[in-house]
């Protein structure tokens, strides 16, 4: 009898044990981890069919995670960035320009991937990445910022039809670009169009104090210890500033540009009224948009004109490098995290961008190789100043506190526009922008 009870309870506690062992299987099966991800890839971006192509394969892949995929305007990314990173809410992977991310780790609030570029469970970052493309991804401390993904190249795009039709000179310094302005004037064309009333000019306003002032100055004013010497003429903006409105006087700008978003502006430009279009590598998917292959066909690309009357100015740095990429924000558990990671490092991967790049869309920061028979004229010069670059300098809204940037492209250069401020009032907005920064942190 006693046998047969201690069998029993043999049995029981077996089954007992069995039932406990699985309970935390059946737990982990059925627990969910959400990551949200935002991204400037908008329905009809040249990445959106490849996003939504790869976050389809990654839920597959992770049938224990959900993806929620918070596609928005550019801008919109800013701003929403900005509040939800004040609230202590942000993505847990987000695209992101530099300027905003250096001021992110700052709080700590997102993590620093010098630690994942040497973990070897991801050598594809090194394997990717070379030193030099996490020049400006990298603080002064040595943590690095963002993983990068895009590669940021300027170009001043010129309708090569019309400066054949015309005999014009495509300007290679900053008087024959003034020197252009009255001969395209002469056919009813303007010389340079951009998106005005989306504030498109931190591209240009780049490329002005690079030619003006140089790489040193350039960056004393925006990483260095003279943050605020906008208004100091010894670091060269006063110049650019001087420069900008000589542009603007000349009547380099259409009528009516602070009113053109950027979408208007491509279509002016594809209709063939402006002769030349500044700024970066993802234009010719939004010329492509505007004119098709045919116009995208007519369009060359040179480097913004040297200031040859600049003696501190630097005549080779093209406007670009590693300006933006994704980052994860800390504080996640070491599971979600790591999925985190996986999801940036799919999104920075070869696999994923060289198609966009074949497709127009942008330049890769990475090492790849691509079908160069696939990319327009265009796009190949494009590629081709990014690898040859002798050295970088981000656009103004990615190496600017965002105070300052906004100061500069929102009010001080359509300031110098509409004619309501002068050089040394647009220069003071700038300033004042710089100070307040500086005094909060």
């Amino acid at each position: 009898m006693k046998g047969s009870w201690r069998k029993l309870a043999s049995m029981v506690l077996a089954m007992l044990m069995l039932t406990l062992l699985a309970l935390p299987s059946v737990g982990l099966a059925a627990e969910k981890i959400e990551i949200r991800l935002m991204t400037p890839w908008t329905a009809g971006s040249a990445a959106y069919d490849q996003i939504e192509a790869l976050l389809a394969s990654w839920v597959e892949k992770h049938p224990n995670v959900t993806i929620v995929h918070d596609a928005l305007p550019t801008a919109d990314v800013r701003t929403k960035l900005t509040v939800e990173m004040a609230a202590g809410n942000p993505p847990d992977v987000s695209w992101s320009p530099l300027s905003y991310a250096r001021e992110f780790i700052k709080d700590n609030k997102i993590i620093d991937w010098s630690g994942v570029f040497k973990d070897p469970r991801y050598p594809e970052f090194k394997q990717w990445f070379s030193e030099t493309s996490l020049n400006f991804a990298t603080t002064l401390d040595g943590k690095i910022m963002l993983a990068p993904q895009e590669g940021s190249i300027d170009g001043l795009y010129y309708n090569k039809d019309l400066f054949a039709q015309y005999g014009w000179k495509v300007p290679t310094t900053f008087d024959e670009l003034l020197a252009l302005v009255p001969q395209t004037k002469a056919q009813g064309i303007a010389t340079l169009v951009t998106g005005g009333k989306d504030g498109r000019f931190a591209w240009m306003a780049s490329a002005l104090l690079a030619r003006a002032a140089g790489l040193k100055n350039f960056t004393a004013l925006t990483l260095g210890d003279n943050k605020t010497s906008w208004d100091d003429p010894a670091f060269g903006f006063v110049t650019m500033m001087t420069k900008f409105k000589e542009l603007v006087d000349a009547g380099a700008f259409p009528n009516g540009v602070l009113g053109m978003s950027a979408t208007e502006a491509d279509q002016l430009f594809a209709r063939g009224e402006s002769a030349m279009y500044y700024e970066g590598a993802w234009k010719p998917g939004n010329f492509n948009t505007a004119g098709g292959p045919e116009f995208l066909a007519k369009l060359g690309r040179v480097d913004f004109p040297v200031m040859t009357d600049c003696p501190d100015g630097d005549a080779n740095v093209r406007v670009g490098g590693n300006i933006t990429g994704f980052f994860v924000a800390a504080g996640l558990s070491e599971e979600k995290q790591d999925l985190c990671i996986q999801l940036a490092r799919d999104i920075c991967s070869p696999e994923f961008n060289t198609p966009i790049m074949e497709k127009g869309g942008f330049v890769y920061a990475g090492k790849t190789d691509y079908d160069a028979s696939k990319v327009s004229s265009v796009m190949n010069e494009l590629i081709q100043a990014y690898r040859t670059a002798p050295a970088y300098i981000p656009s103004m809204d990615t190496i600017a506190p965002p105070a300052v940037d906004l100061a500069i492209k929102r009010t001080a250069m359509p300031g110098l526009i509409t004619g309501e401020y002068d050089v040394n009032a647009a220069v003071a907005e700038v300033q004042k922008a710089a100070v307040d920064y500086v005094n909060a942190q």
